[in-house]
Formats: structure tokens, sequence, C-alpha cells
């Protein structure tokens, strides 16, 4: 279950229609967390099914993504 950074990740790829980069994510987050560290958590919720991560650098929000927010 997603929830921290990684619920508010899911949350800003939602608000942005579905689709965002990492750089995007990360300039919605503000400074404090780097570029890095953004897509390294994007690529773990890519390996949980909660977005696909395009070798482009998109990233989409599934299913199971939109789920976890309807939850919240």
């Amino acid at each position: 279950m997603a929830s921290g950074t990684e619920l508010e990740i899911l949350k800003i790829v939602k608000d942005e229609g579905g689709e965002a980069t990492a750089q995007v994510v990360s300039h919605r987050m503000g400074s404090g967390l780097g570029l890095d560290y953004i897509r390294l958590v994007c690529n773990s919720l890519g390996r949980a099914d909660y977005i696909d991560v395009s070798r482009a650098g998109k990233l989409r929000l599934t299913g199971k993504g939109e789920g976890v927010i309807a939850g919240k």
C-alpha cells in the first residue's frame, strides 16, 4: 500500500491528467526532495504496478494507482 511520499506522487500524477514526468512531480513537491529521489520512488511505484514508467520518462497512473488514491 502506497503512503507518504508515494501517495503524494500518485496524487500529483492524477492532478496532471494521469500522466506526468519525474521533473514535473519534483517541481510540484518542492525543492526539499531531489529529482533522483523522486525517480527512485517512481521506479518503486512502477515495480508495484501503481504507475507505468516509460523509457522516455513518462509516468502514467494505473488502475491500481487510481484505486489507492480513491481509497484515501
